[in-house]
């Protein structure tokens, strides 16, 4: 009965790579028609909408809670389902919820660099908005004479 799986799985692999294929070269496409149309908006001289959307808060919260929260409740219907079909040995439940605190320690660490990087690029836009529209300073090394040998 197993091995009536194999030809079907078989079958499958190509359901599952074609359409992944085809979505990535779609997405190529698309990126690649958007590069070309921002070359020719800065050769035309159009300003440029920003093009990078910073990921919002709501995803930090989903990966820093909803990951270990799913690890947890999957963890716990591991350790129903084991329980249940094995003799009472803590080894599996030990492997099973030291999988779980890893892969939540994980996500919290991702999280709080996801975190730190996405406040690094809010600083970084709001310091390059601030100086976009400050008065240049005066820097006189711009304008040393270039005859002087340092």
């Amino acid at each position: 009965m197993v091995m009536a799986w194999i030809p079907l799985l078989g079958i499958a692999i190509p359901m599952v790579i074609v359409p992944a294929a085809l979505f990535a070269k779609h997405v190529g496409k698309a990126r690649q028609y958007s590069h070309l149309e921002r070359m020719q908006a800065l050769k035309a001289g159009v300003t440029l909408p920003p093009t990078v959307s910073l990921p919002g808060p709501f995803s930090l919260v989903a990966i820093g809670a909803g990951v270990p929260m799913a690890c947890v409740l999957g963890a716990f219907a591991a350790t129903e389902s084991v329980r249940h079909q094995l003799p009472y040995t803590p080894t599996p439940l030990v492997i099973i919820w030291v999988a779980c605190a890893a892969l939540g320690v994980c996500a919290l660490a991702t999280a709080l660099i996801l975190g730190l990087l996405l406040h690094r690029a809010n600083s970084r836009t709001q310091a390059a908005t601030r100086e976009a529209s400050a008065k240049p300073a005066y820097d006189p090394d711009m304008f040393d004479s270039a005859h002087r040998a340092y």
